[in-house]
């Protein structure tokens, strides 16, 4: 769950590290039900699934590498340019951080939000200038491997609907990434 030289662009470096769980909606992830799955609205995840693993803070992206003991595997990306908003969505005993993005929100249970947070919002200011949004966009998808499980700016299969749900989340991370280095000209 590491992070390795293999596993960053160039001139990235981890500057923060976590073990934290991603919840995800076992429905869109198309996951079976599991025998104890109708009590996790006790916790307030009806119909969610925490996957555990590692969330990795750097200097350009979030990224998580789920463990090999969840029935979901993988690594997917969340670049720091399109974060549109960190926040604390904790409650009760349940520690949590939202990320959103202009198309999708992640959410992560972990302890030590607050440093969290910090270490993402630290990254995030002052914001990436255009010319970097844009090469961070070229070398993430020239060597999109990095970037999660099965990616890649193949025609027609990039966001496939039979790719895993993990690499299609990293697909539409990048897909956005693109996208907002094309609206900076």
């Amino acid at each position: 769950m590491a992070l390795g030289s293999n596993d960053l662009l160039p001139d990235e470096a981890v500057q923060f590290s976590k073990n934290a769980n991603a919840v995800v909606n076992v429905a869109e992830a198309g996951l079976e039900r599991y025998g104890h799955d109708q009590m996790m609205w006790t916790v307030g995840m009806r119909g969610m699934e925490a996957i555990g693993g590692r969330l990795h803070v750097t200097n350009y992206r979030l990224v998580f590498n789920a463990h090999p003991f969840n029935r979901m595997r993988g690594r997917f990306s969340v670049f720091l340019p399109v974060i549109t908003q960190v926040r604390d969505t904790s409650r009760g005993i349940k520690r949590q951080v939202e990320i959103s993005t202009g198309t999708h929100r992640f959410t992560f249970v972990a302890w030590g939000i607050p440093a969290l947070m910090t270490a993402v919002e630290r990254l995030r200011q002052p914001p990436m200038t255009p010319a970097r949004v844009k090469w961070l966009a070229g070398t993430a998808t020239a060597d999109h491997a990095k970037i999660g499980e099965g990616l890649g700016p193949k025609p027609g299969h990039a966001l496939s609907p039979d790719m895993s749900p993990m690499a299609f989340i990293g697909a539409v991370g990048l897909a956005e990434l693109q996208e907002l280095a094309g609206r900076l000209g």
